[in-house]
């Protein structure tokens, strides 16, 4: 829970999220979200979860609302009242014309134990009935970053950010971005249904509070627009969008390197250049789509090629990097160059591209781009998915080299490396889906041979990549993001004018 620990992460059902009604302090809400986090996704029951008393100290030093009492009477308080909390939540059953409601707690019990290095621990267990909203989940779920909510001091700050993150992310793909409920709703899933009668203090203690912090403190930005009925309030319409310029501080340092991996190696290029030596065409095509919107080396490699997971995808990595990159074009407010870069990284360590629906959209685009490639096409990306982008283009120049030979009636020692023909295979159809010519043989793009050949382009790119890049000037990796731009500036030009 300390903010320099990793990164936790805790899975809540949106169904739970949206209509479960209940009241937690911050200092609960964080407890039950830690406890949260200790869930593995391939969990299919509950287990006795141990939370050192260490971790449980933090939020009783950051809590604002009790400050009297020993750490360790605020502890068993604290535990007291979590094993008493309960939530409620309508349900489909109806008796005499009233719908019953549902009734849960959140743990099914707290208690001291010590580990087995002999530290004083707290044994929590969930409640058997919250294992639908917590376990199992393969769709309609939001993920909550631990460190997000912990910045927050407001507990209605914390339920509005959870109902607004779920309802964004379930939603904003069908391009809706406005949450509307009604007033009284809005307060029973608060738990305050009997409290502020008088709109002004709900507006001023409540949902003022909760824009504040979460504008402030979350990736989220939102705004209220009311619904009226005759002189009185009656719904709230939440508008909800991304922070681009609010991103936690750990993803906003663009220059670090997220991934303990990448933290170790950010100045060491020549292992990195050597894992960027072993891509395949496709992932280096994907490779230098993400270099050009901003990220480090060690990001691409180590944060978003996990994502891409899958028979499916492999060799066709590019075109998933290409959908993931327009959908977060379309969607986010980021506006530099710079902000992209952080918003993307964010969504990125956030998961958001991992979210099931929106992971199924992105490759369901993959798998209908696929099906209207062309036969060529489809044949290059099965050769080149097994070999490095070097080699497979060494093997697409000598097979253009080859035709160009029988064209002209050259004589030319046969090859003793097989490989070097395949048979039929139509290897003239680049990687692009543009099919060339038989009776035409174009050089394959050399970064070498290019900067020679055509100096002028060359340092136009050049010069222009160098002010595209300003903002990254004192990043640790610039003149490798910036190479990285130029060579794939050069190689696009290369392409559709040499």
């Amino acid at each position: 829970m300390k903010p320099d620990g990793p990164k936790k992460v805790a899975a809540i059902a949106n169904k739970f999220i949206q209509h479960a009604r209940y009241k937690l302090t911050p200092r609960e809400q964080k407890l039950i979200l830690y406890m949260a986090t200790l869930l593995k996704p391939e969990d299919s029951d509950f287990e006795a979860y141990l939370v050192p008393v260490s971790e449980i100290e933090h939020i009783l030093k950051t809590d604002t609302t009790k400050k009297h009492g020993s750490f360790y009477e605020r502890l068993d308080e604290l535990l007291d009242s979590i094993t008493d909390k309960k939530i409620t939540f309508p349900t489909d059953f109806t008796i005499d014309g009233v719908r019953l409601r549902g009734h849960i707690n959140w743990v099914a019990g707290a208690v001291p134990k010590y580990d087995e290095n002999g530290n004083l621990c707290v044994e929590f267990g969930f409640s058997p009935q919250m294992k639908p909203f917590l376990l199992g989940l393969k769709e309609k779920f939001t993920r909550f970053e631990f460190l997000e909510v912990a910045r927050m001091k407001s507990g209605f700050s914390i339920r509005i950010y959870q109902m607004c993150k779920s309802y964004y992310y379930e939603n904003i793909r069908h391009g809706r971005n406005t949450m509307a409920v009604s007033l009284g709703e809005l307060k029973q899933r608060l738990g305050i249904s009997d409290k502020y009668p008088d709109f002004r203090n709900f507006r001023r203690k409540v949902l003022d509070v909760a824009r504040n912090e979460i504008n402030e403190k979350t990736r989220l930005h939102i705004e209220y627009d009311f619904v009226k009925k005759g002189r009185n309030i009656s719904g709230i319409r939440i508008i909800i969008s991304e922070n681009a310029e609010n991103v936690p501080e750990e993803v906003n340092r663009l220059e670090d390197a997220t991934s303990k991996a990448t933290k170790a190696r950010k100045h060491d290029w020549s292992k990195l250049d050597k894992r960027v030596e072993h891509l395949t065409e496709a992932q280096r095509r994907a490779f230098n789509m993400l270099t050009d919107l901003g990220l480090g080396i060690g990001q691409i490699l180590d944060d978003v090629f996990p994502i891409i997971k899958g028979s499916e995808l492999k060799g066709y990595e590019d075109l998933f990097v290409y959908y993931m990159i327009d959908f977060f074009k379309k969607k986010t407010t980021a506006k530099t160059d710079k902000d992209k870069a952080r918003a993307f990284l964010g969504w990125v360590n956030n998961r958001r591209f991992e979210e099931p629906n929106l992971y199924a959209r992105l490759v369901e685009k993959v798998i209908a781009r696929k099906k209207n490639l062309k036969e060529a096409e489809r044949s290059n990306r099965e050769i080149a998915k097994g070999m490095t982008a070097a080699a497979f283009r060494k093997l697409l120049n000598d097979q253009k080299q080859e035709a160009f030979t029988r064209k002209h009636n050259i004589f030319r020692e046969p090859k003793a490396d097989s490989e070097s023909r395949v048979g039929e295979t139509n290897l003239f159809s680049a990687l692009n889906g543009k099919e060339e010519s038989r009776e035409e043989v174009k050089k394959v793009f050399d970064y070498s041979s290019f900067k020679k050949e055509y100096a002028d382009v060359y340092k136009r790119i050049r010069r222009d990549r160098r002010a595209a890049f300003v903002d990254f000037k004192n990043t640790p990796n610039y003149r490798q993001l910036l190479e990285n731009s130029v060579k794939s500036y050069c190689e696009k030009w290369f392409e559709e004018n040499a």
